[in-house]
């Protein structure tokens, strides 16, 4: 055909089309009228049974039958023919041939490069894919792939123009006979149809299409630009990187460490025989060592320089030496695959893109990303094609990540890395090889910078240092939250459904019935220092003091009561949560959590209860600027705007009152900080998230715990790592506003909203003042004394005092931390009042007696005096008498 002109071609399949359908309505018409008439014609039965052993008969016989086959051999024939060409027309008859430019740019387009971006647009990276490939020129290969190939994979090359007759009939015969649907044999310039242009489905059709488009490829290019396009396009295996590669170029220089066009003999059989199956064929595994049986790769390039012998393009002598010639000891031996420029940010982009497009996908085929992630194969399936779109469609993904905070964050973690702890160095046994080995166990970071009011991750922090380990701890690494879950499993649960306000009283007294366990025993439970004060302490210092005995007690109320104070974390897209949180460990952060998944719950506090999704895709754009996915706002209610101001309230205190207030010596501004430290079992895990009116900035540090357990040095209760880790979230803190001062909102406060009020209550019970009847008794207590003052929802103000007014306290518990102390002030004030009586009445009779003897007394002396003065006045008288006398 000219190559130059490619609308012969069109005007021969618009004849072939117009005749094969002619054929196929004709043959069939003619094999149904043959059968009929062999079916009705009954002489050679009726002849045969009169004379079986007349000569005249065997003959006729004999010429019918040879005539019969002749007959239905050429017609099926024909039919075939029709057939094949009815059905080629039907496959082809309403798809519009590609001209040249469409073609030309099919078979050149090797890749597109994607890119991930700076929420400013700027770069991040090209996307990086472990595909490797280079594309040269057909004068830059060796005459021997060349030959090589064409002699292996296509003899017919130079004279065919794009399919081989023989390989077309069979394909039709065996598709009308019904005994396969496709045949092989398919050209180099089909199989870089089927590469570049078609589907990899195993159907006829493809297989139709794909010799329909070889012979329009062929119309329109010289065979060296074919040659050279299947060398650059196809895959080859394994380079001494571990890589995957594909172009013969690449391959010469992964596996020799030669170019294209300086591989000798056996080299280049070696490299030609791998496209037929590079992954059986390639000398390397996917880490880059050289595989101990490289006999099917080696049997395979045998029999390249077999196939080239036979069809002379090499001599015996070249022939005899290459068949004997070691080619495993040319394979270049293991190198580095030059991937050190990743980073957490790239591959958490990356991922998160991938899955993006998942979603995308699922979505268009009726599924939820949800759905496809609970399928291990079907996740694996769309994981890998859209990771493989993302590689090679020149897409843009575009991050919400803030260049200049996200650079700032990275410092902040250089910089303290030194100080998060001690660095360890562990064994361990590889179970491949049997040796030990050591394993450096680093002190780990895990931070998120989440927007408040959108949801977006601004920056984050997934580990110290990503060449030595690359688990994101920011959005990868499940740990427990310790104490940070307190207020969004506890307390804002306890204060939405009114249960508890600040101002509440719960019992800090040990673990009793309600906490034994299925196996009998009781759940042990101590504060830090494993002090227990058999108190009653205010919620709000039991959540800024983050004490656990009167958390754990307040959550197992709510369990007991079928309050479900879970259902609001499950509100807040938690993974790993279900397993436990039924049981009162939950409560003290028995659970495993991502830093993302509660620094974004935490947020829901400052965003007035109102749960915003986490992100980092902003949007997707393919190669011609259409956008493929842009990210939607969400918000969903968890808490009311009164609990969750209630709870920032509370956690405000943290800052100001706790242990935490130490923090404000460490920051460079004075933000409106709500916050919660958080220390898991044996110090393994430390926290620090804090929520401005417009971000929340965690900080997890802890160990991989890889192959030994490692916490930190705490023996004595002093909280230094705590404090240490408040140091560390304030220079990240101090970091990103100096990059960007207007980040952490500093001219605003969290709003109070309306629907709370203050109320003065009773400090000792939470209450208003009045008297309380002790069960079992007529005594009435009178609770009243000191009063503070908090803040209350207008559904939930101040309560009348009762009996058992501790939310979480047992009977057990209200009299050993309230009720002993009061009846032993009532006993005190009975015995007090009962001796004051005793002893009024004592001196009253003591009055009395002295009353008496003072009358008494008095008495005798007037009866003394009166005596006396008779006396004497009798003697007065009988000295007168004398006188006269």
């Amino acid at each position: 055909m000219n190559k130059s002109d490619g609308n012969q071609f069109d005007d021969f399949l618009k004849h072939v089309s117009s005749f094969s359908k002619k054929t196929y309505s004709n043959v069939t018409h003619s094999f149904k009228r043959l059968s009929g008439q062999l079916k009705s014609n009954d002489t050679l039965y009726t002849i045969a049974s009169k004379s079986a052993f007349g000569f005249n008969v065997t003959y006729g016989v004999v010429k019918t039958i040879m005539i019969s086959v002749l007959m239905i051999v050429s017609l099926l024939g024909f039919l075939g023919l029709g057939l094949g060409l009815g059905l080629f027309a039907s496959l082809v008859d309403d798809d519009l041939p590609p001209d040249r430019t469409v073609m030309a740019q099919a078979i050149g387009n090797v890749e597109l490069v994607s890119s991930l971006h700076y929420s400013s647009g700027d770069l991040i990276s090209e996307v990086r894919t472990d595909l490797q490939r280079s594309v040269i020129q057909y004068d830059q290969i060796s005459p021997f792939i060349i030959n090589g190939l064409i002699s292996t994979e296509d003899e017919y090359f130079h004279e065919h123009n794009g399919i081989v007759p023989k390989a077309v009939f069979r394909a039709v015969i065996t598709e009308v006979s019904g005994l396969g649907e496709t045949t092989g044999g398919s050209t180099i310039t089909q199989q870089l149809v089927k590469q570049q242009l078609l589907s990899s489905e195993v159907t006829f059709s493809r297989k139709v299409n794909e010799m329909l488009l070889a012979m329009r490829l062929e119309n329109y290019f010289e065979k060296d630009e074919i040659l050279t396009a299947y060398l650059n396009v196809s895959p080859f295996g394994r380079n001494s990187a571990g890589s995957n590669i594909a172009g013969i170029e690449e391959a010469a220089l992964g596996i020799f460490g030669v170019h294209a066009n300086e591989v000798n003999l056996p080299q280049a059989a070696f490299l030609v025989g791998l496209p037929q199956n590079p992954y059986i064929y390639t000398p390397y595994t996917n880490s880059g060592e050289i595989y101990e049986d490289n006999s099917a790769g080696v049997n395979r390039m045998k029999t390249v320089l077999t196939r080239m012998f036979e069809e002379q393009t090499i001599t015996k002598e070249e022939y005899d030496a290459a068949m004997t010639y070691d080619i495993e000891a040319d394979f270049i031996l293991e190198k580095d695959g030059n991937l050190n420029n990743h980073n957490y940010l790239y591959q958490q982009v990356e991922k998160q893109a991938i899955e993006t497009l998942m979603a995308v996908e699922a979505e268009k085929n009726g599924l939820t990303f949800e759905e496809v992630d609970a399928n291990v194969e079907m996740y694996n399936e769309y994981y890998f094609r859209n990771q493989n779109y993302l590689e090679t469609a020149g897409i843009k993904v575009y991050s919400t990540i803030d260049k200049n905070i996200y650079n700032a964050m990275q410092e902040a973690a250089t910089e303290f890395a030194p100080n998060l702890g001690e660095t360890y160095v562990d064994t361990y046994v590889d179970e491949a090889t049997g040796e030990t080995k050591e394993y450096t166990e680093l002190a780990q970071s895990g931070s998120i910078l989440l927007e408040n009011a959108t949801g977006r991750v601004l920056g984050f922090i997934g580990g110290v240092d990503f060449s030595t380990d690359q688990v994101d701890h920011a959005f990868d690494a499940p740990r427990s939250p310790a104490s940070t879950i307190k207020p969004l499993a506890v307390y804002a649960p306890a204060i939405e459904m009114n249960l508890i306000s600040p101002a509440s009283m719960l019992p800090d007294t040990p673990m009793g019935e309600e906490a034994r366990q299925a196996d009998g025993s009781i759940w042990e439970v101590s504060n830090i220092g494993n002090v227990i004060s058999n108190k009653l302490v205010p919620a709000r210092k039991a959540l800024y003091d983050s004490m656990n005995n009167p958390t754990a007690k307040l959550y197992l109320e709510m369990l007991s009561k079928g309050m479900e104070p879970y259902k609001y974390m499950d509100m807040m897209d938690y993974e790993l949560i279900d397993d436990n949180k039924q049981f009162g460990a939950f409560s003290l952060g028995t659970t495993d959590v991502t830093v993302a998944e509660q620094t974004n719950a935490f947020a829901t506090f400052a965003n007035h209860g109102d749960f915003i999704p986490h992100y980092l895709i902003e949007k997707i754009e393919d190669v011609d600027g259409n956008i493929i996915y842009e990210h939607e706002h969400e918000a969903r209610e968890v808490f009311s705007d009164q609990t969750a101001y209630l709870t920032l309230d509370i956690l405000r205190d943290v800052v100001d009152l706790g242990f935490s207030n130490r923090i404000t010596n460490y920051l460079n501004f004075n933000p409106d900080l709500a916050a919660k430290t958080g220390t898991s079992d044996k110090n393994t895990d430390y926290w620090f998230i804090g929520s401005t009116p417009t971000v929340t900035l965690s900080s997890w540090v802890g160990y991989n715990n890889k192959y030994e357990t490692h916490a930190f040095y705490d023996p004595y209760f002093t909280g230094w790592p705590s404090l240490n880790n408040m140091q560390y979230w304030s220079l990240i803190a101090n970091k990103v506003h100096a990059v960007n001062p207007e980040t952490f909102g500093i001219d605003q406060i969290h709003q109070r909203p309306g629907g709370l009020v203050e109320k003065s209550v009773v400090a000792s019970t939470g209450t208003l003042a009045g008297k309380v009847t002790i069960p079992g008794s007529n005594r009435s207590v009178n609770i009243d004394g000191t009063k503070t003052t908090d803040l209350f929802k207008e559904t939930n103000l101040p309560k009348a005092p009762t009996y058992n007014f501790s939310p979480g306290a047992t009977d057990a518990d209200i009299k050993l931390a309230f009720w002993n102390a009061e009846e032993k002030k009532l006993k005190d004030a009975e015995a007090k009042k009962k001796a004051e009586a005793e002893a009024k009445k004592k001196a009253e009779e003591e009055a009395k007696k002295k009353a008496e003897e003072e009358a008494k007394k008095k008495a005798e002396e007037e009866a003394k005096k009166k005596a006396e003065e008779e006396a004497k006045k009798k003697a007065e008288e009988a000295a007168k008498e004398s006188e006269g006398s």
